[in-house]
């Protein structure tokens, strides 16, 4: 996967790639093999250069957040889904209008009611997590036929959240 990220004013690209619970990097030519320990949402540890490192990571469709040693980063994918960073929060794939919590957080905001006409890419839905909004988006025109949470709610990743049914569907 290649991420790419800004620091400094300048802009990087990461190739990752993926083996059981170790991540081989490469940034800007120099490589690096990172060792997961442990990923409890939202927190992060892993083994990197012989010394262990805490972050604590987020994320809204295309975008990561890593805060790590008092900096935060931002990442991107360098080479963005756009279906789904417009229907984000639904499950892909499926067509069948359950929008579910991309991450941990709590809601805070229900910003449909159960019989509204929504459009795709309306938002239904705010939640907050690690102190950033991130709106819950219908993933195609319909109705809300249910809403599951409520204002104030603690919310798990992949939990339910609303299901907008396909008008005339």
């Amino acid at each position: 996967m290649k991420l790419v990220y800004s620091h400094n004013a300048q802009t990087h690209t990461l190739d990752v790639t993926r083996a059981g619970d170790e991540f081989e990097i490469t940034v800007n030519g120099e490589h690096a093999r990172v060792q997961v320990i442990s990923f409890a949402p939202p927190r992060l540890a892993f083994l990197y250069n012989g010394k262990i490192v805490t972050a604590r990571v987020a994320s809204d469709g295309q975008k990561r957040w890593i805060h790590m040693d008092g900096a935060t980063l931002v990442l991107e994918r360098a080479e963005p889904n756009t279906a789904r960073a417009q229907t984000h929060g639904a499950r892909e794939g499926t067509g069948s209008g359950i929008v579910i919590a991309p991450m941990p957080g709590q809601v805070r905001a229900v910003l449909v009611q159960e019989g509204d006409a929504v459009t795709a890419g309306q938002p239904l839905a705010l939640l907050e997590a690690m102190k950033m909004e991130l709106k819950v988006s219908a993933p195609h025109d319909g109705i809300v036929s249910k809403i599951y949470v409520t204002q104030g709610q603690s919310v798990e990743r992949e939990q339910i959240l609303t299901e907008v049914t396909k008008r005339g569907g």
